[in-house]
């Protein structure tokens, strides 16, 4: 992995915060020239330090009331990739995260309603042949909710030392 210096941490955290932050701003904010900043960015995304950058949509707005969290165990034997295929793609899932444990798999889905989830759940997982057994929670809230990461300390010039 390549070294963060200063300016690099400072534009990402500032498109953390804002994302559509358009050069010039960015530019002003860290005090550097805007092609120098566009530069800088695209060097950030073609090391692998930004993966993308996505609109952050109101689930309730949307009609998604209904959050749960699966634990999924599966069925020995079975195709752990092709599960995981079948996981992320089913409506709504929003996370999915390998857990080393009693479970397999921890799964985030948003659907409209309990009786939604409730389909989801006994229709599609329950059913598949490739998944064990199920335990579910539902969220009554979310505190935080968030895409930002923690960013590290920046790399040290020879001057700073």
């Amino acid at each position: 992995m390549n070294e963060l210096d200063p300016i690099d941490v400072q534009i990402l955290d500032l498109l953390q915060h804002d994302g559509r932050m358009a050069h010039v701003d960015l530019a002003q904010r860290v005090g550097m020239a805007p092609p120098t900043v566009q530069r800088r960015v695209r060097l950030l995304e073609e090391r692998g330090y930004i993966s993308g950058y996505a609109a952050r949509l109101n689930p309730i707005a949307l009609g998604l009331t209904t959050t749960a969290f699966i634990f999924i165990e599966p069925s020995s034997g079975c195709d752990l990739e092709k599960l995981e295929a079948f996981l992320c793609a089913l409506p709504g899932a929003q996370e999915l995260s390998r857990l080393i444990g009693e479970w397999c798999f921890l799964l985030k889905i948003r659907t409209r309603s309990p009786q939604s989830l409730e389909q989801l759940i006994y229709h599609d997982l329950r059913r598949h042949p490739d998944v064990r057994r199920t335990h579910s929670t539902l969220a009554t809230s979310s505190a935080l909710e968030t895409t930002r990461l923690p960013l590290p300390e920046p790399a040290r010039t020879a001057d700073e030392i």
